[in-house]
């Protein structure tokens, strides 16, 4: 995708044959970062060069890895837990809640200060979720209203975590657990609401001993990770954007090999076949301790849902692209428990709201839910607000719309899924940069 900042979607023919959709974003984060903490030289193979995980790399170079890029594979020569340098400059974390909360929880008990910030939209998204429990531990972090820039003295003494869910957050159970690892002592991470387990299973393919339960972790700090070379399967959270598509786009069938199907990223699966959706996942397999599956997508007649409580922590992030699905579904969906998207790149219930609306669709919502009356896409103009997710989810859309979608501030795409442009055009989709 190029620098533009608008895209035109007009309706589209059906999708047809296989699409091949990039490294998965939150693994690509934890690769880099554990890998950098490992000892000993691994590679890693279908990382996502995206704006955000590039980020990420960058500020462990800042922190002395040696990590060498060649397209979507990396070499990275680990540090081990002891080695980290002092940055001599401002971490950057651009766009990326997953890089500052998890590098929050490792800067904090080093021996060197440091400073980390991040975009626009990152300086005003929440930290306290983070600021606090580390501070309960001993943790010294500086800011203002518990926003970034994050200024973090570090102290390489912190208590035990005693960690107790009261946000279902992978984001802040990861920080809490890269801190634990430099620990001296056993912490403990209770879930409530179970959440992604994307950093257990890479501290355990690095051969670092945890215990965990369906609810219970526990980690003792100080061991050390092994450095092991890592496949990254393909993002579920990009692929449904594209499963979607084909739902809604009569005729279309698609197949997409490799999608990592972790069973707390399934919740997008799921909701769409009780909707009516012709998915299949098959050919499952494990790679670098995640399971992985082709998936098969056949279009479909959806139906409304009514969604609330647990699963909602399981597709918190494809919850844009499943409003659109609803816009297109017979029936009213319902989904509530959401008040979590108001915290994202956007505020995505009022980002979701106020597009649908602008594209002919009836829809209400309250602080933490959202009703979505089906109907027919008519087209119109759309602000993304510099959300990645919100511009996406808004071409795919534009599919079957009556008319043309125009979205507006459209870079951020480059953020989580560079080449989606370029996916859609493969397919035939009438996509342009104005």
């Amino acid at each position: 995708m190029n620098s533009s900042n608008n895209l035109l979607v007009n309706k589209s023919n059906p999708f047809i044959g296989t699409i091949l959709i990039p490294g998965d974003k939150s693994i690509s984060h934890r690769s880099v970062i554990l890998g950098s903490l490992a000892n000993g030289q691994l590679s890693v193979k279908n990382f996502l060069n995206s704006e955000d995980c590039l980020c990420t790399v960058s500020a462990m170079q800042q922190l002395g890895a040696k990590i060498v890029i060649d397209n979507t594979s990396l070499s990275i020569e680990g540090l081990g837990l002891t080695q980290l340098k002092e940055p001599t400059n401002t971490i950057d974390a651009g766009n990326s809640g997953t890089l500052m909360r998890l590098l929050t929880g490792v800067l904090a008990i080093q021996n060197f200060n440091s400073t980390i910030t991040g975009d626009s939209s990152l300086i005003n998204r929440p930290m306290k979720r983070i600021i606090d429990p580390l501070q309960a531990c001993g943790a010294n972090i500086i800011s203002d209203n518990f926003k970034a820039p994050l200024n973090i003295n570090g102290n390489i003494n912190l208590k035990p975590i005693n960690y107790k869910q009261e946000i279902a957050s992978a984001q802040i159970k990861s920080c809490l657990m890269l801190a634990s690892l430099f620990i001296d002592g056993t912490s403990y991470f209770y879930e409530s609401v179970t959440t992604r387990d994307h950093t257990e299973n890479m501290l355990e393919h690095f051969n670092y001993k945890i215990t965990r339960s369906e609810n219970i972790s526990t980690i003792v700090g100080r061991q050390m990770l092994t450095a092991k070379d890592v496949i990254i399967g393909s993002d579920i959270s990009s692929a449904a954007f594209f499963i979607v598509a084909a739902l809604i786009s009569k005729g279309s069938k698609i197949t997409l090999p490799d999608i990592n199907i972790n069973k707390y990223r399934l919740g997008i699966i799921h909701v769409l076949q009780k909707m009516g959706a012709d998915i299949k996942i098959y050919n499952k397999r494990s790679e670098s301790n995640e399971l992985i599956g082709d998936i098969d997508v056949t279009s479909s007649n959806l139906s409304s849902i009514t969604l609330d409580g647990n699963i909602i922590s399981t597709l918190i992030d494809e919850l844009p692209i499943l409003f659109i699905a609803c816009s297109v579904a017979s029936g009213i969906s319902k989904i509530s428990g959401i008040e979590e998207l108001r915290h994202k790149e956007s505020d995505r219930i009022k980002s979701m709201e106020e597009g649908l609306k602008a594209v002919g669709i009836n829809v209400s919502s309250k602080h933490d839910s959202i009703e979505i009356e089906g109907n027919e896409i008519h087209g119109g103009k759309i602000n993304s607000f510099g959300d990645h997710r919100i511009a996406m989810s808004f071409a795919i859309a534009g599919l079957v719309s009556k008319k043309s979608i125009t979205i507006t501030n459209t870079k951020n795409i480059c953020t989580s899924f560079p080449t989606f442009v370029d996916i859609m055009r493969e397919q035939g989709a009438e996509i342009y940069e104005i």
